[in-house]
């Protein structure tokens, strides 16, 4: 379970909050858009079960992280932010787990601070050009801002049917699940800082990389949901083929948020890679 204490790091002027399992962590949990490090909190189980420490982020404008105005929230400021967030916090090296923009940010810190990275665990991440997907681009358009600071506009039906998508597991998608994940993004305010980070998400932040990227010689696990609805399987088994030291498994009956769909099944996966 995720270490629900109160932690936080000072990075660049900004807080970072986090939570750890253990003093020494050995994997690192980077999660995506909408979610927290709350989307790790039944993996981390397994882990713990196994003798791994853990840490779990909020990236910068999720979670209890702070929600700044006029700072950049795209993938390759939150890797600086963490790469430093982790140097501060006495990580040496391990294993680097990513899902969704938190693998975008997980293949950013493994071509460009390769010292922090031993071994990388992309989950359904995106990928080359597979970001931002449709229903986040739309929130581009200016109209959103008038929709979303409206005052009784609620994220949480947005939530819901973006979770419904994603899983297959449909009982798992609770009122309590969507609550939590909305909790940071309450109200007018949280919910323009929903809209700040979904903007800062460009597509080239990884494509500008993608030589760097190709060559990581980590060992690097690729684990997806075969039913994933926003990030084709198709982009899992390109990074596959390009990186030189990378394996892909498909978990058949999941969809894209896997870490919620099939926690146990991930855990293990994580548990017997980092430690193999």
């Amino acid at each position: 379970m995720i270490d629900k204490s109160d932690c936080s790091i000072e990075v660049s002027g900004e807080r970072l909050a986090y939570a750890r399992g253990g003093e020494r962590p050995a994997v690192l949990l980077l999660h995506g858009i909408p979610t927290s490090r709350y989307l790790w909190r039944n993996v981390t189980t397994a882990l713990t079960e196994a003798g791994l420490n853990w840490i779990a982020f909020d990236l910068l404008g999720y979670g209890e992280s702070t929600k700044p105005v006029g700072v950049d929230l795209g993938i390759a400021n939150q890797a600086r932010l963490i790469g430093e967030a982790l140097e501060r916090l006495g990580w040496t090296c391990g294993t680097v787990v990513g899902h969704d923009i938190g693998g975008g940010v997980a293949q950013l810190l493994a071509a460009t601070r390769p010292e922090l990275v031993e071994k990388l665990v992309l989950v359904d991440s995106i990928a080359y050009d597979s970001f931002p997907e449709p229903g986040i681009e739309r929130l581009k358009d200016p109209a959103w801002d008038q929709i979303l600071g409206a005052a009784d506009f609620d994220l949480k039906k947005g939530l819901t049917k973006g979770f419904q998508r994603g899983m297959v597991r449909q009982s798992k998608v609770t009122a309590e699940l969507i609550a939590e994940y909305a909790r940071p993004f309450e109200g007018i305010d949280g919910r323009r800082a929903y809209l700040r980070a979904a903007r800062a998400l460009r597509t080239e932040e990884l494509v500008s990389q993608t030589a760097a990227i190709e060559r990581i010689p980590v060992p690097t696990l690729i684990v997806w949901g075969a039913q994933d609805a926003f990030q084709p399987l198709a982009y899992g088994e390109k990074l596959a083929r390009a990186l030189p030291n990378a394996r892909l498994e498909v978990i058949d009956d999941a969809g894209h948020f896997l870490p919620e769909d099939a926690p146990e099944t991930l855990g293990k996966k994580i548990v017997d890679f980092a430690t193999a």
